[in-house]
């Protein structure tokens, strides 16, 4: 297998996919091209393969993504994993990222850029509803609300 950092990487690439709204998906074909196999091989076990199609991220995004997903379950090769990187980072490349602002981000962009989970996306929206938050401190004590994600990706993630 690949070295820890890939995994890491990628799984989060593959939540975005995994996160994508299914209409959206289904509205678009993938691309021809080197790795579209891989794609609608290992990523259609859990969702529609062009459900990614919706999502742009940088090639470091995606790798994020495919970690998230092989610690979900995806399996691959080693060859399959890096054909699907590179598929997705040329295919549906994204430029560097505005931060997010956690007061108005969708629950895709929670789960895909933040790295929340449904449930803790959907907490943090009940809550910003009814206090937003100003800092990102402030969300240090929502329950339900894996604050260390919020952490990890700080340099990514605004509160206004």
């Amino acid at each position: 297998m690949m070295g820890h950092p890939f995994l890491l990487s990628a799984a989060f690439a593959a939540f975005a996919l995994a996160a994508a709204p299914a209409s959206v998906g289904a509205q678009t074909q993938l691309p021809d091209g080197p790795g579209k196999a891989e794609v609608q091989k290992l990523c259609s076990t859990c969702h529609p393969a062009d459900r990614g199609a919706s999502v742009r991220l940088t090639r470091d995004g995606w790798q994020d993504v495919m970690t998230r997903m092989v610690g979900l379950g995806m399996k691959g090769t080693d060859e399959e994993l890096n054909a699907v990187l590179e598929y997705m980072a040329t295919h549906f490349k994204g430029e560097a990222a505005a931060p997010l602002n956690l007061n108005r981000a969708t629950p895709v962009q929670l789960q895909s850029i933040a790295g929340l989970l449904r449930k803790e996306s959907a907490v943090l929206i009940a809550h910003r509803t009814k206090a937003p938050c100003k800092t990102l401190d402030d969300l240090k004590g929502v329950a339900g609300l894996d604050f260390a994600k919020i952490e990890k990706r700080r340099d990514r993630l605004v509160c206004f």
